[in-house]
């Protein structure tokens, strides 16, 4: 289905630099589930002038692909538009979209008009036709590249020969092969000339991910273990984080058979004994729990009695994730299976619940707003003051003065490419400005490997723990927090602490990244957009903290401590 759609707000606050953006969500039911996705809204298609915001937008939708739990029923559904602009949302928004122009050829699904929704039918028999033809094709593609495979391998002595001449410079190698190992170099070209050949990927990754397949249909036959519960981790190397909360509350229970897998490495990198051991915790385990994007376990389709649980790692709703960046950069893509099968994710709010079933691809009610487990140390006044005693045992230094905490998140698309302008926050100048009353504690984000540089006569008030501390125990001891785009804000705003945001890059994050709420109106502090901007905030004591309080409010529901009691109740009902 290709929608186009155009319209226009009217307010007399909008003007040639207004920053909103219009979000319009495709909002589709079929009775058993929901999905959210949005229409593509380029800002070449929006105008900003006096007192109107045009905008409009057109995007191409696969409907076999809309849902995913019930995607083999061939239910009718319905869609709806869901709006947003500014301080403004409407679900099911009562307005009459009847189409001015349609096309459709009802080969596969018939749709109709109901004032403000779409009445859409699917023809199963005409979709098993098709999908019986793209089996057909899908099987003489595959005969296709079986024999260019097997023509590129006896290409290889002639391919064998082309690499040993790039040695000689009467050919070049390809910019991409850069190992300085010869013989590294020479097996890279000729794997690179065989995928030239057959239009076929020989990569490790490759080999890998259709091993994990393998692997897991082979170990399908195991049984689930009904108390087994395995929490699996790429993100780190030991009990820790929302993990380590969860873990605490349940490990009492002699009834529960738990299980670690933490994993850090790449697809390339997973040897055959790990690929073994994740298809063995995939076909016994009766929950797995994650808490972080986990590509591996997207390739397969666990048994319909093994529940997975996402214990997303950031509070509250932020910077647009996943499917939310659809049609944007590093967006995923309409028929892409990852994320689609969780059987729940916790989130901090009934807020939360649209933001992660939009980003994640999966119904609302997926979303469950139990609260984030590591959230409630800022609610143990016992744990706040041993960290606090802690830090200043190991900094008594620090003891008297007031503490910035500056933590921004990285620029850049991927781990490989961040980075961010350290000489933006420079740190002679922030002391020289604020005087011997303040200490700076620099955190920047796991990905920035660069150092923050420090001069030396201010190392007794400025330390960099970017390597090293929980970044929110160093909340209990921060008087300012100064941020950009980090969720850090949320925790922040547990503790009340006073928040500056250094956004001097807004419009383009905006454009590039963007945000499931507007910015300027929500966001719990003053931003500012130059350094000079920001220490002036600071000498002024101008934070605009009134706004924390609403901030707070919308993104946790409950503000007891007992957020991981909560995911414990949820686990239970998974086992039953």
């Amino acid at each position: 289905m290709t929608i186009s759609i155009s319209g226009e707000f009217i307010d007399s606050s909008i003007n040639p630099k207004f920053f909103s953006t219009p979000k319009v969500i495709l909002y589709f039911e079929n009775g058993r589930e929901d999905r959210r996705i949005p229409l593509v809204i380029k800002s070449r298609d929006l105008t900003y002038i006096d007192g109107r915001c045009l905008f409009s937008g057109t995007y191409t939708y696969r409907l076999d692909y809309v849902f995913w739990k019930t995607r083999g029923d061939a239910l009718p559904f319905n869609m709806y538009l869901n709006l947003s602009f500014a301080d403004f949302y409407e679900e099911k928004i009562p307005a009459d979209i009847t189409p001015s122009e349609a096309e459709q050829d009802e080969k596969f699904f018939e749709l109709k008009f109901r004032g403000n929704h779409y009445v859409i039918t699917s023809k199963p028999e005409k979709l098993a036709g098709e999908n019986r033809k793209r089996a057909f094709v899908q099987l003489l593609n595959s005969v296709l590249k079986f024999f260019a495979c097997v023509f590129s391998v006896l290409l290889i002595p002639l391919f064998v020969l082309e690499g040993l001449l790039t040695f000689t410079g009467y050919t070049s190698m390809p910019d991409k092969i850069q190992a300085e190992n010869k013989l590294i170099r020479l097996v890279s070209y000729v794997v690179h000339r065989m995928s030239v050949v057959s239009k076929e990927s020989f990569t490790m990754e490759r080999y890998k991910r259709n091993l994990i397949r393998k692997k897991y249909k082979h170990k399908r036959r195991h049984k689930v273990q009904p108390n087994k519960i395995t929490f699996f981790s790429t993100r780190r190397e030991e009990l820790s984080g929302n993990f380590e909360f969860v873990y605490n509350k349940i490990k009492d229970d002699k009834n529960l058979d738990i299980h670690f897998m933490f994993n850090t490495k790449t697809f390339r990198q997973m040897t055959r004994k790990d690929i073994d051991e994740f298809a063995e915790m995939c076909a016994t385990s009766k929950v797995i729990i994650l808490d972080e994007y986990t590509p591996q376990i997207h390739l397969i389709d666990l048994k319909p009695e093994t529940k997975l649980i996402q214990l997303w790692h950031a509070c509250g709703a932020f910077k647009t994730f996943g499917f939310s960046r659809l049609g944007k950069p590093k967006g995923s893509p309409q028929a892409t299976r990852m994320h689609r099968n969780y059987d729940y994710v916790t989130v901090s709010s009934e807020y939360c619940k649209k933001c992660h079933s939009e980003g994640f691809g999966i119904a609302t009610d997926n979303i469950v707003p139990t609260g984030i487990a590591r959230t409630d140390i800022f609610f143990d006044d016992a744990y706040r003051e041993k960290v606090t005693k802690e830090f200043y045992n190991s900094y008594p230094n620090l003891k008297d003065k007031k503490i910035i905490l500056f933590a921004p998140t990285f620029r850049g698309d991927l781990k490989s490419s961040a980075r961010y302008p350290m000489d933006l926050f420079d740190v002679r100048e922030v002391c020289e400005t604020l005087g011997e009353e303040y200490a700076v504690i620099i955190k920047h984000h796991p990905f920035i490997t660069e150092k923050h540089p420090i001069p030396e006569e201010f190392s007794d008030r400025v330390i960099d723990l970017s390597e090293s501390t929980e970044i929110n125990d160093l909340l209990f001891v921060s008087d300012i927090v100064i941020s950009d785009y980090s969720s850090l804000v949320f925790e922040a705003s547990l503790l009340n602490i006073p928040m500056l945001f250094y956004a001097y890059d807004l419009q383009s994050y905006i454009k590039s990244r963007d945000f499931y709420f507007d910015f300027k109106l929500y966001i719990p502090g003053k931003i500012c957009t130059s350094l000079y901007a920001l220490l002036e905030a600071i000498k002024n004591e101008d934070f605009e903290t009134e706004k924390i309080e609403r901030f707070r409010n919308m993104f946790f529901d409950d503000l007891d401590g007992r957020s991981t009691e909560r995911i414990a109740e949820l686990i239970y009902k998974c086992l039953e």
